[in-house]
C-alpha cells in the first residue's frame, strides 16, 4: 500500500471489505424472510413496507406513501390493494378534497403491523445479546451516523447524475 494514501484509506477499505464479507444483504433477507414469515399471518416485505408506512403516517394518499417509501405510486398501490383484500387497511375519500383517497389501517391491519414489529424486536434481542449495554450504545450511534453518511452520498451522487 502506497504511503500517500494514508491509513485512513486503509481503514476505508478493511470497513469496505468487512461490510461486503458481512454478507449484509443475504443475512438482512433472512432475518427479513423470518419476521415476516409468520405462517398464516406472513407478509410479502413490499406489502409490510406499505403496511409500516401506512401505521406510522395515516392516513395518508398513496402519493404521499410512495415518498415516504421512496418507490413509485404503481408500487404502492399494488401493495395497498393487496392489504385492502387482506383486511388490513381501508380507503376513504378525504373530506377536504373528495378526488383525494386516504389510505388507512383497519384494526386488523394494527395487530398483524404490531404483531410483526414485536416480533422483529424479540429477534433483535437475541441478537445483540452478544453486546453489552455500552456497546449497544456505541453500534447504535455508529449504525445511525452510517445511515445518514449513507443517505447524504447517496443524494449527492443522484444531484451529480441530474
Amino acid at each position: 500500500m502506497s504511503a500517500e494514501w494514508g491509513d485512513d484509506w486503509d481503514l476505508d477499505h478493511k470497513v469496505a471489505a468487512l461490510w461486503r464479507a458481512a454478507r449484509l444483504g443475504p443475512t438482512v433477507e433472512r432475518l427479513r424472510r423470518h419476521v415476516l414469515g409468520g405462517g398464516s399471518k406472513s407478509i410479502e416485505p413490499g406489502q409490510f413496507r406499505a403496511l409500516d408506512a401506512v401505521a406510522g403516517n395515516g392516513p395518508a394518499t398513496i402519493r404521499a406513501l410512495a415518498d415516504i417509501m421512496d418507490v413509485e405510486p404503481s408500487t404502492v398501490t399494488r401493495a395497498i390493494t393487496r392489504l385492502e383484500t387482506d383486511g388490513l387497511v381501508y380507503k376513504q375519500r378525504a373530506e377536504r378534497d373528495h378526488r383525494e383517497v386516504l389510505v388507512e389501517l383497519t384494526d386488523l391491519g394494527a395487530s398483524r403491523h404490531q404483531y410483526f414489529v414485536d416480533r422483529a424486536y424479540r429477534i433483535y434481542e437475541e441478537i445483540f445479546t452478544v453486546f453489552n449495554t455500552q456497546e449497544r450504545e456505541v453500534l447504535a450511534d455508529l449504525l445511525e451516523r452510517m445511515l445518514v453518511s449513507t443517505d447524504a452520498a447517496l443524494a449527492r451522487l443522484d444531484a451529480r447524475a441530474l
